[in-house]
């Protein structure tokens, strides 16, 4: 049975970071940088959004290291994870996620140091979880947000105009002059499958579901709500479409459609499904690992931020995984 109060709070606060939500996704869009023609070398819609999950990417860090404690990663290491959830953002931005990687790759090297003085190998182990979960999977936002293209655009192709600066273009002019105006559809992609998943999941496990999915894990899902999750990522996945390349409510160059991506009818589609279905499933999955760490820990939520929907961790836990997919079908793309 529905409990009454706790669906009305879901819903409201659901709502509010949905529209929040939303708004990274239309900043991107009615916001852009473009390098030539504009004026504004420094912010837009990219940077603003880069601050932002910079900051989501810190609040995950922080709720992961609180859930396992000082007993399986004691103050020593304490340190290093606020170094690396702040750091995150700003080697993303300087050298893409290259620079994530070797951030990370430094920050494992501190925490190995850490280790042999303090004698805490199994501390390193749960340090370099976090590394990855939450560190580098968030991170794929980031990636999403730059939408950088791997292969040059010539001056008479119709994307030229609208390629964008990034926020410290001034270091290398070679590194910016391929970001793409994908940053908007690629973040949509992701929240949007994620969030139909989330709510088609709720919605039809709590009314119809019978047979449970994972009950040594999570004892409310059930089989009926992951069908249902399923069936809510193929219409995010399509209201997606709908949006940006059936109806074009936005500029032509937001949508994979765009003459300048040069991409086939064939592989739009399956880039639409692809993602649909497979990201309705990393979606689910990156749920039921966050309920997995949580057991293993011995906590409900990770934190209370969000109220009836926990922490940054609870909220984001599908949306992380469901980027990496994203990120890697838009990597084969461009």
């Amino acid at each position: 049975m529905l409990n009454k109060k706790t669906l009305i709070n879901r819903i409201w606060v659901g709502a509010a970071i949905f529209i929040v939500l939303i708004g990274m996704v239309l900043i991107n869009i009615y916001f852009p940088n473009y390098a030539n023609g504009s004026s504004n070398t420094v912010i837009s819609g990219r940077a603003i959004n880069s601050v932002i999950i910079s900051v989501l990417i810190l609040l995950a860090v922080v709720e992961m290291r609180r859930a396992l404690g000082t007993e399986r990663i004691p103050d020593c290491f304490s340190w290093l994870l606020w170094l690396y959830g702040i750091g995150l953002g700003p080697a993303y931005s300087l050298f893409g996620y290259i620079g994530i990687l070797f951030f990370t790759l430094l920050v494992f090297i501190a925490a190995a140091i850490t280790s042999l003085v303090k004698d805490r190998a199994d501390s390193l182990l749960f340090v370099a979880f976090m590394l990855v979960y939450p560190g580098l999977l968030m991170a794929t936002m980031l990636y999403l947000n730059r939408s950088a293209s791997t292969h040059s655009i010539s001056a008479d192709n119709p994307l030229f105009q609208y390629l964008e600066n990034d926020i410290w273009s001034f270091l290398s002019k070679n590194r910016v002059n391929n970001l793409l105006p994908l940053n908007a559809i690629g973040l949509a992609l992701v929240f949007a499958v994620s969030t139909f998943t989330d709510v088609f999941a709720y919605f039809v496990g709590s009314l119809f579901g019978k047979h449970k999915l994972c009950p040594a894990i999570s004892p409310k899902k059930t089989v009926e709500g992951a069908v249902g999750g399923l069936f809510g990522g193929m219409i995010g996945s399509a209201l997606v479409y709908f949006l940006f390349d059936f109806f074009k409510i936005f500029a032509p160059q937001f949508g994979l459609t765009f003459a300048g991506y040069n991409l086939p009818v064939a592989q739009i589609v399956a880039t639409y499904v692809i993602i649909g279905v497979l990201g309705s499933v990393t979606t689910q999955i990156g749920d039921l690992l966050a309920s997995h760490i949580k057991r293993y820990c011995g906590i409900k939520d990770y934190s209370r931020i969000l109220g009836e929907h926990g922490g940054i961790m609870d909220r984001f836990d599908g949306i992380m995984l469901n980027a990496v997919m994203v990120s890697f079908v838009f990597m084969f793309i461009f």
